[in-house]
C-alpha cells in the first residue's frame, strides 16, 4: 500500500490561508518502504519527512487520477524524472506521473505512480549529490508493486485528510478541488470504466479536446466485447489516432485463426510450468525459457529449435498453430493469441520475415503458457515496456538462442560477421544476438 501520513502543523509565516491551513510534516511510504528518506544539509542529519503544505499535491492527485493508476509507463529504460523530462513528448508523461511536478514551492522526493497491467508501480529515486532544493536531498531509492485497490485507497485517504482538514473554508480553489473529488469518488461505473480506458491510452477523461465524442463512441462500441488480459494489452499499445483500425486488425486475426483446426497431438501433449517467480521481468523471462526447453529437451537445451510447429502441437495448440498476416496493424502489435473454432490456441503474427516471425511467435507462446497462472487467455505481443511484455521479449531470446549455447561459440569478443552467422544459426535477428550476448555478459562486441 502507499501512505501520505499527514501531521498537520502551525505555519505562522505562510500568507496563503489554504497552504497554512494545510500545512503538515509529510511521510510518504510504498511497500512498507520509506519513501521521504532525506539529509538535511545544514545540519547534515537524516530525516523521514518533509515540511511543506499538502495542498498542492492532493490537488495535483486528483488532476491526474486516472493517469496514476491506468497510464503504463512508456519507455524503455527506466529514468529519473528530471532526465526523462528533457523532452516535450516525455515531459508530459512526467507531469502526469512524478511528484516532481506536484511541488508548487514544496519539496518532494521524485517519486513515479503508473500502471503495469495487474499492479500499480511505485518507483522513487535518489536526488544524487546535487537537489534542486538548498537544504533537503532526497536519498531513498526503491520500487514497489501495489495492488490496485490498495493504491486507489492509499490515494483517495490522502485526499480525503486535506478535504476534511479544509472543511468549512470556502474559497474558490477549495471549492473546484472539492467538486473535481466528487466527480471522482461519485462517479458512475460506465463513467469510471471509460475514464480508466482514457487514462490507459493516455488521454485526459475530462478533456473534451482529448477524449471526443467519437473516441468516446469507439471505446465504448469495442472495448467492452475484450476479454480483461487482451483489452490491457491492447490499450496499453494501441494509439487513439489509431484505435479504430488496430481493432480492425484484431477483428482479421481473430477471423485468420478461425479455421486453425483442433488441439494437435493430444495424447503427447505435455504440461509445462515454471514454478521461479523472478520479480524482474528479465528473470523471469529466462527462466520459463530453460524451463520449456528442458520440458522439450531440444538437443541438450542448448542448440537450434528447429520445430518450432513440432513444440507447439505437444503444447496442445492447433493443428495449424500459428499463421502470418500480411496486413500491418497501425500501432506496434505484433502478434495475437487466439483461439480457432475449435477452442485451440493459435498466433496470428504480424509478418516480419523468417526470424522476426520466430521470435514473435515464441513470445506468444510466454504470453500462452506462463502468464495469468497458466490460463490460457487472448493475448497481444506488442511493443509496449509492461512486466509481461518485457519478459516475453526475454523469454524468446533465451528460448531462441540460449545464452549457454552462445557462449560455446563465441571468445572473449564478438564481431559484427560472427553475431550475423550465430543468428543465422540460431534463426533470429542479428539485434537479438547482440542483445543476448550484452545482457548476459558473454563477450565484447567490436564494432567492426
Amino acid at each position: 500500500m502507499i501512505r501520505f501520513r499527514m501531521e498537520w502543523q502551525d505555519a505562522p509565516g505562510v500568507r496563503d490561508t489554504v497552504l497554512a491551513r494545510t500545512w503538515c510534516r509529510l511521510v510518504i511510504e510504498a511497500g512498507g518502504r520509506l519513501v521521504t528518506e532525506a539529509v538535511h544539509a545544514p545540519s547534515e542529519s537524516l530525516r523521514g519527512g518533509v515540511y511543506g503544505s499538502a495542498f498542492p499535491l492532493c490537488q495535483w492527485i486528483v488532476d491526474n487520477w486516472w493517469f496514476l493508476l491506468n497510464e503504463p509507463y512508456r519507455f524503455p529504460a527506466r529514468y529519473a524524472s528530471r532526465d526523462l523530462a528533457r523532452t516535450a513528448r516525455d515531459r508530459e508523461w512526467v507531469q502526469r506521473h512524478s511528484l516532481l511536478a506536484a511541488q508548487e514551492g514544496n519539496t518532494l522526493p521524485d517519486l513515479t505512480l503508473h500502471r503495469d497491467e495487474q499492479r500499480v508501480v511505485a518507483r522513487w529515486t535518489p536526488d544524487g549529490m546535487t537537489s534542486m532544493h538548498p537544504f533537503i536531498r532526497f536519498t531513498g531509492a526503491g520500487e514497489a508493486h501495489l495492488d490496485v485497490a490498495d493504491a486507489e485507497r492509499g490515494l483517495a485517504e490522502a485526499v480525503q485528510a486535506v478535504v476534511d482538514r479544509l472543511a468549512g473554508m470556502e474559497e474558490p480553489q477549495i471549492s473546484d478541488f472539492r467538486t473535481d473529488w466528487a466527480a471522482i469518488t461519485e462517479a458512475t461505473e460506465q463513467e469510471r470504466t471509460l475514464c480508466e480506458w482514457s487514462a490507459r491510452l493516455g488521454i485526459d477523461p475530462n478533456d473534451p479536446d482529448e477524449l471526443t465524442d467519437d473516441l468516446e463512441s469507439t471505446l465504448l462500441e469495442t472495448v467492452p466485447g475484450l476479454d480483461a488480459p487482451l483489452r490491457h494489452d491492447f490499450l496499453d499499445a494501441t494509439h487513439p489516432r489509431t484505435l479504430q483500425k488496430d481493432m480492425d486488425w484484431l477483428r482479421q486475426a481473430e477471423a485468420l485463426a478461425a479455421d486453425a483446426g483442433e488441439a494437435s497431438s493430444p495424447a503427447n501433449r505435455k504440461d509445462v510450468s515454471c514454478d521461479i517467480d523472478a520479480p524482474a521481468a528479465h528473470k523471469r523471462g529466462y527462466a520459463c525459457a530453460t524451463a520449456l526447453r528442458r520440458t522439450m529437451s531440444p538437443a541438450n537445451g542448448q542448440e537450434r529449435i528447429e520445430d518450432l510447429d513440432g513444440i507447439l502441437a505437444r503444447l496442445g495448440w492447433a493443428h495449424c498453430p500459428w499463421r502470418p498476416m500480411n496486413l500491418d496493424p497501425e500501432s506496434p502489435l505484433e502478434a495475437a493469441l487466439t483461439r480457432s473454432d475449435d477452442d485451440a490456441p493459435v498466433a496470428i503474427i504480424a509478418d516480419a520475415g523468417r526470424a522476426g516471425n520466430r521470435f514473435r511467435l515464441a513470445r506468444t507462446i510466454f504470453l500462452g503458457q506462463f502468464t495469468r497462472n497458466g490460463k490460457l487467455h487472448r493475448r497481444l505481443a506488442t511493443a509496449a515496456h509492461t512486466w509481461e511484455q518485457r519478459a516475453s521479449r526475454a523469454f524468446a531470446a533465451e528460448f531462441l538462442a540460449p545464452a549457454a549455447g552462445l557462449s560455446r561459440q563465441i571468445g572473449a569478443r564478438a564481431s559484427p560477421s560472427a553475431i550475423d552467422e550465430l543468428a543465422e544459426h540460431y534463426g533470429v535477428s542479428s539485434q537479438t544476438i547482440g542483445h543476448q550476448i550484452e545482457n548476459h555478459h558473454l563477450a565484447w562486441i567490436n564494432d567492426s
